[in-house]
């Protein structure tokens, strides 16, 4: 079967571009994912990538070509006939020495290799599949991206509120997906500008380092005086009874589905897990969740996670905790049973599809260098500098086991390329924020309540509502709060806020947090009014029994 790969539209206003290099050649086989060329639009490098795996039959348009989007630029031939281990031609590459190798092209990876380049060092940045990794493509852009279309129906469902008739009972989930591909893209290509821009080496490899620390891909080598493990993290498998079944979906697969099922079963009431939970309970599909734990979200301060689990109990989401699922079988209209245990109880729930979300295995098979490599259980093990035990090499993001947050890998990439050029850096991860993407949303840094009575002798919890905050009424978003925890030092250990916009009002504080500010110092803050971020101020002061709005 021939399929035509077209110029996809970078942006809306793109009217066309030029054909400026080929990756690769008629009669390689390619894999789904692979970057076949790149074009320039307006002085900007894009790539195209292949959704479909086959052989490169015919290049159509070729170097200098200008071309417009939807033009045939080649074609891939499938054939099951075609092994690639037979038609697979292996690029060979000039061989170089770096300053710098770095494997995997992720959030960490690829702000590594940047900030590198921008430093002066010659830097070899290698990725399998695209550019962005797991969080751009397959993670936190995609999901954010269903989160807000989730929002805007949700306020569109509630127009009435606002003084507006409207009515909205269904909307188009084909223009959602799109929507997401089309952000994605952008960014990806953004990505890839910056990398051209800044002189990074891009291979489309992927790349192992064996004991001598040279750096392998396909018939190449190349060596570098220091190398940054980035590989990053993939979804992980239960051993459960039908979970290869074919209406069970990871969190990659669930990004891709043209159509909602109606009914949708979770396997894992995390953080990926309740964010879909929402957003498929927004897009109108009946959501079951099952969770091992006594809690969903088992990981946060017990409060929040209750007030969510409360909230989603509200929306209609059904939330089946201390449970575990048994086995899957296929039913013989097209959906799924689901056994559920629950002490000596047994349940069984239908759903048209199973969403497995149970956390991630690190992708750290990189090669022989693997035996030299010390680990802290599954994780690379490093200092505080990101070093490996190995000289020379180090390790950042999912792979070390620390906080498996996208800007986390982020800020290590950037910790080890300091230190890699003599400048010593480190992170304080108690301060680091992250966030939830639940609805309401949920922001948060350091220890939980529970957590913070264990370790301190004496704490403080300041709390406010957000039903008593000006800004929250006037957009009809009411709930939730915000609450910070002091220890006897005065030092803020934890904060928590769950409601709208607790993603972004997060860093109010653990920004201060980061550069040593105490209790003390963040109650003479002045706030705008009026804002959502008054709940933080009011907490603070709830700290020392003086928050003015607070009975």
């Amino acid at each position: 079967m021939d399929i035509e790969i077209k110029v996809p539209a970078f942006s809306d206003t793109m009217k066309s571009g030029r054909i400026t290099k080929w990756y690769v050649e008629e009669g390689q086989y390619v894999e789904k994912g692979a970057c076949l060329c790149d074009i320039a639009v307006n002085k900007v490098n894009f790539e195209v990538y292949s959704d479909y795996e086959g052989i490169i039959s015919k290049i159509v348009c070729h170097p200098g070509s200008t071309v417009e989007p939807g033009d045939v630029i080649a074609i891939v031939t499938q054939s099951e006939e075609v092994k690639p281990s037979v038609t697979q031609k292996e690029i060979k590459y000039e061989y170089k020495e770096y300053d710098l190798a770095v494997i995997g092209a992720g959030p960490g990876g690829y702000v590594a290799a940047i900030k590198a380049a921008k430093k002066g060092a010659k830097v070899a940045l290698f990725e399998k599949d695209k550019l962005g990794g797991t969080c751009l493509n397959r993670g936190c852009i995609p999901t954010k991206a269903y989160a807000r279309i989730a929002e805007v129906y949700d306020i569109l469902k509630r127009a009435g509120e606002f003084g507006f008739d409207v009515k909205v009972n269904s909307f188009d989930y084909t223009q959602v997906v799109k929507r997401k591909d089309g952000i994605v893209g952008e960014l990806v290509e953004g990505i890839n500008a910056l990398l051209k821009a800044n002189g990074v080496d891009l291979f489309y490899a992927e790349a192992k380092v064996d004991k001598e620390k040279n750096v392998l891909f396909g018939e190449n080598k190349i060596k570098a005086k220091n190398i940054i493990i980035a590989t990053g993290s993939s979804p992980a498998e239960l051993p459960i009874e039908g979970i290869n079944s074919k209406n069970v979906m990871n969190s990659d697969v669930i990004l891709e589905i043209t159509s909602l099922p109606q009914s949708l079963c979770i396997i894992g009431g995390g953080v990926i897990g309740m964010e879909f939970a929402f957003i498929m309970n927004q897009f109108g599909v009946k959501v079951s969740v099952v969770e091992m734990m006594p809690d969903i979200l088992p990981i946060l301060d017990k409060e929040v996670s209750s007030f969510i689990r409360a909230i989603a109990q509200k929306r209609g989401i059904k939330i089946y905790t201390s449970s575990t699922v048994e086995r899957i079988d296929e039913e013989e209209n097209g959906g799924s049973i689901v056994t559920v245990k629950n002490g000596e109880n047994i349940k069984r729930i239908y759903a048209d599809k199973v969403f497995v979300s149970i956390g991630r295995k690190l992708n750290t098979d990189i090669g022989p260098i693997v035996e030299l490599l010390d680990f802290e259980g599954k994780a690379i093990k490093v200092d505080e500098y990101m070093r490996t035990n190995v000289e020379g090499v180090y390790a950042v993001g999912d792979v070390t086991g620390k906080m498996m947050l996208a800007h986390v890998a982020s800020a290590q990439g950037e910790v080890a390329v300091d230190n890699i050029f003599g400048e010593s850096n480190t992170l304080d991860y108690m301060k680091i924020p992250a966030a939830v993407f639940t609805e309401p949303e949920i922001g948060y840094f350091g220890y939980t309540e529970e957590e913070a009575r264990k370790k301190f002798k004496d704490i403080k919890v300041g709390r406010f509502n957000f039903e008593h905050n000006g800004r929250a009424k006037t957009y009809g978003e009411t709930e939730g709060f915000a609450k910070v925890i002091s220890n006897e030092k005065g030092e803020v250990v934890g904060v928590w806020v769950v409601g709208s916009g607790a993603s972004e009002l997060i860093h109010i504080l653990s920004t201060a947090c980061q550069e040593g500010v105490d209790a003390e110092a963040l109650k003479k803050a002045v706030y705008a009014h009026p804002t959502r971020s008054e709940t933080i101020m009011e907490a603070v002061k709830d700290i020392f029994g003086e928050s003015v709005h607070k009975v």
